[in-house]
């Protein structure tokens, strides 16, 4: 299968995946033919992408970084609890319960799923893409989803470090809830398009100090994480908030919050500006390391990380069209690639693939949609 624009989706392609709702739901079946309401349905729904079948790349295997179920459990479980804090705005002993029991669930969640995966592939180092496929509809609910990657690219790097148990849970519910603050702010301020005044700025930047006290009020949750919640945007060059602390007063796992809550808000599209694509983000981390994020956190991300997920079409500096076939255990950002059209744009009659870490001269030029459109 593929992964297709929705702006490219057309009247009898068949889906490649099942579409969930986000209340567990199945909307439209595996191999469902799609028709023209579908499609109007889904655009109105948000849905930017979808998985299409197609018999070029029916053999490639898309490898999702979280199974669906556990993404539908864990939104369930969450979105409840942040609403609960966002309307009650001065949270009560029931709201910490509800947070705390909903967290931990979650994170259990996320750990077995991840453990899982792990254990049957330890020697597989990759941190895959969460990929969301709708925009998000409300700050809740890019809470829920911002909450849900950043923990998930975490505990899959407490994984790949060996950290213990206890590690586990600090560092992944301090990536779950290091954003927990946002519920105390205004949704209007966090959802405007235009540029803010020094008095909005100061009011969004409080969301560190809201966020570190609910978490340290919430029982079960270890005090590590709520210190997550509050230093996530300090720098280690001394130019974060809320205390200007530099790298040495700033806790590790705090850092790599920080670090991957940039990334994944660089990747999704926001109020004020589009989404970057991933290449683009990646680089932006790495020309500010040494800076605002630890260099050898930077490096260790940038050698995991998987860019250009699978399925994924691909236009390279060749002019050719492809769709990225599978990763490169050891160089993936230079991931195989199966050629679908020449360099003119004609299709071929018969796909071949391309190992971009054999052809170094050869760069990914566009992707998405834009690796589409000539």
């Amino acid at each position: 299968m593929r992964l297709l624009p929705i702006s490219m989706v057309q009247p009898g392609m068949r889906i490649g995946k099942s579409i969930v709702s986000e209340e567990g739901q199945t909307m439209l079946r595996y191999h469902s033919e799609l028709t023209q309401p579908d499609i109007r349905k889904l655009k109105l729904m948000g849905y930017q992408h979808l998985f299409i079948e197609d018999e070029r790349t029916e053999d490639i295997r898309i490898a999702d970084a979280l199974n669906e179920d556990t993404i539908t459990a864990v939104r369930l479980h969450l979105m409840p609890a942040f609403q609960r804090l966002q309307q009650s705005g001065d949270w009560n002993s029931g709201d910490m319960r509800s947070l705390s029991k909903a967290a931990l669930k979650s994170m259990e969640l996320i750990l077995d799923d991840l453990s899982e995966q792990y254990r049957h592939s330890p020697e597989e180092d990759t941190i895959l893409l969460m990929h969301m496929n709708r925009s998000s509809l409300s700050v809740v609910d890019q809470l829920c989803r911002n909450a849900l990657n950043v923990c998930v690219y975490a505990t899959r790097i407490g994984l790949l470090e060996g950290y213990g148990q206890e590690q586990l849970y600090a560092l992944g519910l301090g990536a779950m809830l290091h954003d927990i603050g946002n519920t105390q702010v205004s949704p209007k301020l966090l959802l405007k398009t235009g540029p803010l005044t020094p008095l909005e700025y100061e009011e969004i930047q409080k969301h560190t100090e809201y966020g570190y006290k609910i978490v340290k009020d919430a029982p079960g949750i270890p005090l590590l994480s709520a210190h997550c919640a509050l230093q996530h945007h300090e720098k280690i060059n001394g130019s974060g908030y809320p205390a200007g602390l530099t790298e040495a007063g700033i806790h590790p796992f705090a850092q790599w919050v920080g670090l991957l809550d940039a990334y994944d808000a660089m990747t999704n599209p926001r109020p004020y500006r589009p989404a970057f694509p991933p290449d683009h983000a990646l680089e932006n981390l790495f020309t500010r390391a040494g800076t605002l994020y630890d260099r050898d956190k930077v490096d260790f991300f940038r050698d995991k990380v998987a860019i250009y997920p699978v399925g994924l079409s691909v236009r390279l500096s060749t002019g050719q069209i492809g769709i990225v076939a599978k990763h490169n255990p050891g160089f993936k950002q230079r991931p195989v690639v199966r050629i679908l059209t020449n360099e003119q744009g004609d299709d071929l009659s018969e796909p071949v693939e391309l190992d971009l870490s054999r052809h170094l001269s050869i760069m990914i030029y566009r992707i998405g949609e834009d690796a589409l459109v000539h």
